[in-house]
């Protein structure tokens, strides 16, 4: 298939929405506070009075990575970290920040979905608790092909449905990139890319752009959402990351981490 079955789970035009209840996220379960502290939840304000939601994974005190195609017209981040309920604040321990201090990959390429991460600097440190805590980042150069792997985030829970009202995660299997290529075109499905797919259809969807994709054992950031199949969320389609280790030393040359 070419580039035009493609669809970037960009949120930079939906408004945020309040979620009906009773409903999953694309067949996935509702977290517990703290079950996902490196969680990062992104309101972006993409100017003319439209907020857009992506995810992002906390890095250390001062760091939150995200995709590249969230960041890209926004004028400013404000940044939650742990949450789970989208609206309750009380007593669940977020921390709310505003950064107006965000940057996408150089060589970012929206045409072809390449090198689709950014980094948002926090304008000060946090505080570290049992709610909020950095992820834990990959070393060496595993592929993890057939590794099971979670996904979380705020997505719409059904194609053209509301975001969740609270913080939705699914359980998916890496596959290997030449599988992803029978779905999407070699064009976007590159070394730098990492596909996983569900059994049961589970899948993240517009607004979980940017979120992490963690190895379900140790939970280690493998993925940063990135696209997923024009047809939609809900059809069994693999779902494509940015591939983690193939950016860690951009990652650490920018944040030291």
């Amino acid at each position: 298939m070419n580039t035009a079955s493609v669809v970037l789970l960009v949120v930079a035009s939906i408004a945020l929405a309040r979620a009906a209840p009773g409903l999953r996220v694309v067949n996935g379960e509702t977290a517990t506070l703290g079950q996902f502290p490196y969680q990062v939840r992104l309101t972006l304000d993409v100017g003319n009075g439209q907020r857009a939601l992506c995810g992002g994974t906390l890095l250390n005190e001062e760091w939150v990575l995200t995709a590249g195609h969230c960041v890209q017209i926004a004028k400013s981040v404000e940044v939650h970290l742990g949450a789970v309920d989208f609206d309750d604040q009380t007593n669940d321990g977020r921390q709310v920040l505003v950064s107006t201090e965000f940057f996408k990959h150089e060589r970012y390429n929206p045409l072809f979905v390449a090198n689709d991460v950014a980094l948002v600097k926090l304008p000060q440190k946090v505080e570290f608790s049992e709610r909020v805590q950095p992820v834990k980042l990959p070393t060496g150069s595993s592929d993890y092909a057939g590794e099971t792997v979670v996904v979380s985030g705020w997505g719409l829970m059904e194609n053209g449905g509301p975001v969740a009202q609270e913080l939705q995660y699914a359980t998916l299997q890496v596959i290997t990139n030449s599988e992803c290529q029978k779905t999407f075109s070699p064009l976007v499905v590159r070394k730098t890319t990492l596909c996983a797919r569900g059994d049961e259809k589970e899948s993240p969807c517009n607004g979980d752009s940017g979120g992490p994709l963690v190895l379900a054992e140790d939970k280690t950031l493998v993925g940063v959402v990135s696209f997923g199949h024009a047809l939609g969320c809900e059809r069994g389609f693999p779902a494509a990351f940015a591939r983690v280790t193939a950016f860690r030393d951009w990652v650490n040359k920018h944040t030291g981490v």
